[in-house]
């Protein structure tokens, strides 16, 4: 919990000035800049809380973990050899993190894959719904929905999640994902492929099942 409100204050501190796509803030705050890391929380602080907390489904853990994750390159920041984009290295070092943390505890993942032409997924078609204002119907959908895409995210194997989480949520082409994750574009583009469609098909077997239900009610 500590951790968490030091990551909430941290946020709340504006940043010196923004860096651009070409600022590699972590080459600056090794060669000696002190308000580097701090503009490097603000650049990349709350993508990587989102970037877990789609994981964990865990605000305070998602929290925890991007904690973990920026002491990891506070503590490293000497050794740091700038090799390509920053985001490529920071999404890696989260990736691993995320993945050390999920063997540990869940050792034998659940597998699901399918290789059927791969169908439309928006960003907006999978982001987890945020408050969207007081009425109550509005957000009882919205809680709903939030489950059943849970639900079908929690289906798939960790680097079906993990590819969806990089391509659709993050934004990333991919090439990058591929220099991220260590596998060939050939293989992200399989995985996405499969995640996507298996998505769709446990999104529209719930469906189906919540018809069932309130067919069988009436």
């Amino acid at each position: 919990m500590a951790r968490s409100v030091a990551l909430r204050k941290a946020a709340r501190q504006p940043p010196a000035h923004t860096a651009g796509d070409g600022d590699d803030l972590l080459a600056r705050y090794r060669d000696g800049d002190p308000n580097a890391f701090q503009e490097l929380f603000q650049a990349y602080g709350e993508k990587l809380v989102q970037f877990f907390y789609r994981l964990c489904w865990d605000r305070d853990r998602a929290e925890d973990f991007t904690q973990d994750l920026f002491l990891r390159l506070l503590r490293r920041a000497s050794a740091y050899r700038p090799e390509g984009r920053l985001s490529t290295f920071i999404f890696r070092v989260a990736t691993n993190l995320w993945i050390d943390h999920y063997r540990s505890t869940r050792p034998h993942p659940r597998l699901y894959s399918l290789d059927q032409p791969m169908l439309d997924a928006s960003p907006a078609a999978f982001t987890p719904p945020r408050d969207r204002g007081p009425d109550p119907v509005d957000s009882a959908i919205g809680d709903e929905e939030k489950e059943r895409m849970r639900r079908a995210l929690e289906a798939l194997n960790e680097p079906h999640r993990i590819v969806l989480e990089l391509a659709v949520y993050q934004e990333l082409p991919y090439g990058e994902i591929s220099q991220i994750l260590g596998i060939p574009v050939g293989t992200v583009k399989s995985r996405m492929f499969n995640t996507v469609r298996a998505l769709k098909e446990r999104l529209l077997a719930s469906d189906d099942g919540a018809g069932a239900v309130a067919a069988g009610g009436a």
